[in-house]
């Protein structure tokens, strides 16, 4: 039988090479385009006058689908937040609540999540309608006599570490050590240490990958 060799393509070292020249170049593009929301929303930022402009750019921008969406997103997140690489995933439907979130490299957030005040870092994978909360004590409840919107609450940053995986409707509110999965709508209360396997409610470590 005759065999067929297929020759390689003769753009297959260039084109891997020119991908990320062609994703930034989109990136500072949206840049330019989305100039008057990033710069209403660091200046926002600057005077501490809240988080009201952010908010409503982070919920606008959630509802422009497909590619567009997701390099607007990178566009004004990148200008916006303490840190965001141009080559992170935002999905449709994702909003942010806090400037002072970070996401790393290759980062990839599915659709309909809401992220609080959070660090996600490199290579880190997060399904739709994930949650990843402020911590678990952003509202007190020890008086029953004034309501639960008055009585303040504790802001922490919460950490995913490095290529962790963190399933569909999930909810995390502690830390997750380095290559971690968190199971489809498991709630995570304590931190996770790495290379763990956590599901359930709250979650709890059920086996650990191998390094």
């Amino acid at each position: 039988m005759d065999t067929l060799e297929v020759p390689p393509a003769p753009t297959g070292r260039r084109a891997p090479a020119l991908r990320p020249l062609l994703r930034d170049a989109l990136v500072y593009a949206g840049v330019v385009l989305l100039a008057p929301l990033w710069l209403t929303a660091r200046v926002e930022g600057r005077l501490r006058l809240g988080k009201n402009v952010f908010t409503a750019c982070s919920e606008l921008l959630s509802l422009v689908p497909g590619l567009p969406g997701i390099f607007l997103r990178r566009s004004f997140y990148h200008m916006t937040l303490d840190c965001c690489a141009t080559d992170c995933h935002v999905g449709f439907g994702t909003t942010l609540a806090h400037r002072e979130t970070r996401i790393g490299r290759g980062v990839y957030v599915g659709s309909r999540c809401t992220l609080g005040r959070v660090t996600i870092a490199d290579d880190v994978m997060i399904g739709s309608n994930v949650d990843i909360l402020s911590g678990r004590h952003q509202h007190h409840t020890g008086r029953a006599d004034v309501p639960i919107q008055g009585q303040g609450g504790r802001y922490r940053r919460v950490a995913l570490g490095r290529n962790s995986w963190v399933g569909n409707s999930a909810v995390v509110m502690a830390d997750l050590g380095e290559h971690c999965v968190v199971g489809a709508g498991s709630v995570v209360v304590r931190p996770v240490p790495p290379h763990a396997v956590a599901v359930g409610n709250p979650a709890a470590v059920k086996k650990t990958r191998a390094a």
